[in-house]
């Protein structure tokens, strides 16, 4: 079977690569030098340029290459490592097998170019037919830019597959000549980046108007869209949660934020055209500074309606337009930078003071409770401790103090209950508020028939517990029971004098008192030394 690339054509098996392309410069570049000229129409002239292709003559850089001979087609063709007979090949031109020796009286044969074979033959004619549809691509191009007399010309190609085409091709330059003698204006070629936007245009026209009735150019606009740090705090200071802040306002009072050093940190575009940010901003108010993190989601104002999970986002203008943009995630690092304000449990005088450091305050807590004859105060130390979100209280250790009133247990005092009306005379002098230390000036009445009247002082000391078990009536408001007891002098019999006490809720003083007296003889005898009692209650008389 004969292949179907071996034809006459290929018979010259000797061409270097470099004759094949001078060849094609040398015969065809009148016609491949331009790209406004085509092959001419006639066949002769045409298989005369091919032939020359494959057979021009050498340049002298290559005569060193060429090979001796050519063998017609018709030539038998040895089989690889076969010498032909010499009957068949002149010695003179006999090819020696590899590693034959030469015949006697031969005169040794040339070596063939490497390149001496059909597919390097038909690769050659390939890069011609290449250069020459190079050439009609040119025309073709060329075409579209001035509209020039043509002629139809059919081309019979001189390859291998044998087929024709009718194509248009401008006239000669003669011909262009000529008509140029009729005194026309001449035409200027359009620049060809020009020529590819026309066909593009042309070629798209029917979708332009498609692509114009669906909104394209917004989609675009939207695409190349960029939002900036304005738009971004314009959709937090909006975001009414946001603006609330990251901190409670336990133990501080209502303040308005304020956004400031809004600044982007990253912006991605996403496939369908939405914008994702993610930002830093500060919030600040009268207490607190919180650094904020903040992801948020955008959407061009322009392709609104292709995101309905964006009707309600909060409206936002950039330079490249307005926006829709929503708050997706927020995080924030909060610090106070004011103390606590206020205490519902210290309604008054509340002032504590503020580390910032430590990001806690100190207050102390003072309670007084007054009563009739002196006033206890009790102190607690509370630390309020911020953790990032909230203020929380804690309670330290309480200590108490008690004043007495001196002014209000000294004085006089008149019988309330009891046998308190033998007490002639009853009154507290020199109290000592800070020590409870006091003295009782009294006079006293013995019972019976022959009553007698004694008087003295008795050095008395105020002490106070905590009420207990059968304390009764006489626990007072802070929870204490406060009692007293002393001896003194006695103006009758062995002139001594004691009395216990405690004090009431109304001001008034229960006491049990015991004086020696002297009783004189009835009738007749002598006197004896004895001991009144008295037990009863007095009050504070006014004035």
């Amino acid at each position: 079977m004969s292949d179907p690339h071996n034809s006459d054509r290929d018979a010259i098996d000797s061409v270097e690569p470099s004759l094949a392309s001078s060849a094609l410069d040398r015969t065809f570049g009148a016609h491949f030098g331009t790209s406004t000229q085509i092959l001419p129409d006639d066949l002769a002239t045409r298989e005369a340029m091919r032939q020359a292709a494959h057979f021009a003559p050498p340049s002298p850089q290559t005569v060193s290459n060429r090979i001796s001979r050519v063998p017609e087609i018709s030539d038998p063709v040895p089989a690889p490592g076969q010498v032909p007979a010499s009957s068949e090949v002149p010695a003179s031109d006999q090819v020696l097998a590899p590693g034959q020796p030469p015949l006697l009286n031969q005169t040794p044969a040339r070596e063939l170019a490497k390149t001496a074979t059909s597919t390097y033959a038909a690769a050659c004619e390939l890069v011609a037919i290449a250069r020459r549809d190079l050439a009609e691509y040119n025309q073709a191009v060329n075409s579209l830019t001035q509209v020039l007399p043509t002629a139809t010309a059919t081309l019979q190609q001189g390859g291998r597959d044998g087929w024709t085409q009718a194509l248009h091709r401008p006239v000669s330059a003669d011909a262009v000549e000529a008509d140029s003698l009729d005194e026309k204006p001449k035409k200027h070629r359009m620049p060809r980046w020009a020529i590819v936007l026309i066909v593009i245009l042309l070629v798209g026209g029917a979708g332009v108007g498609g692509f114009f009735a669906l909104g394209g150019p917004a989609y675009i606009a939207s695409m190349l869209a960029e939002v900036d740090e304005s738009a971004v705090a314009a959709v937090l200071e909006q975001d009414d949660a946001f603006m609330r802040g990251f901190a409670s306002t336990d133990y501080v009072g209502e303040s308005t934020y304020q956004l400031s050093d809004v600044r982007i940190t990253q912006a991605v575009t996403e496939d369908d055209g939405s914008v994702l940010v993610d930002a830093e901003a500060v919030l600040t108010n009268e207490f607190f500074k919180s650094e904020c993190l903040v992801h948020l989601i955008f959407v061009h104002a322009s392709q609104a309606d292709r995101y309905p999970s964006m009707q309600d986002a909060e409206t936002a203008t950039s330079p490249d337009g307005e926006w829709l943009g929503m708050l997706s995630q927020s995080s924030a690092t909060t610090c106070a930078i004011a103390g606590v304000s206020n205490d519902p449990e210290f309604p008054e005088g509340f002032s504590p003071t503020f580390d910032e450091a430590s990001q806690t305050c100190s207050y102390t807590g003072v309670g007084a409770l007054d009563m009739w004859f002196g006033s206890r105060k009790t102190s607690t130390p509370y630390t309020y401790t911020f953790d990032g979100q909230i203020w929380t209280r804690s309670a330290g250790e309480v200590t108490e103090e008690f004043s007495y009133n001196a002014d209000a247990l000294a004085g006089y005092y008149s019988a309330q209950d009891g046998d308190a009306g033998r007490m002639a005379s009853f009154r507290i002098v020199d109290f000592d508020a800070s020590t409870g230390a006091f003295s009782i000036e009294y006079k006293a009445t013995s019972s019976g028939f022959n009553p007698q009247t004694i008087s003295g002082v008795i050095a008395c000391q105020m002490t106070s517990e905590a009420a207990g078990e059968g304390s009764g009536s006489f626990r007072q408001a802070d929870g204490f029971v406060y009692a007293f007891s002393g001896d003194g002098q006695s103006s009758g019999g062995d002139g001594a004098a004691h009395i216990e006490g405690v004090l009431g809720l109304d001001g008034s003083i229960l006491f049990d008192f015991s004086g020696d007296y002297t009783k004189p003889a009835f009738l007749f005898g002598n006197p004896s030394n004895e001991s009144m009692e008295i037990s009863g209650s007095v009050v504070k008389q006014q004035g």
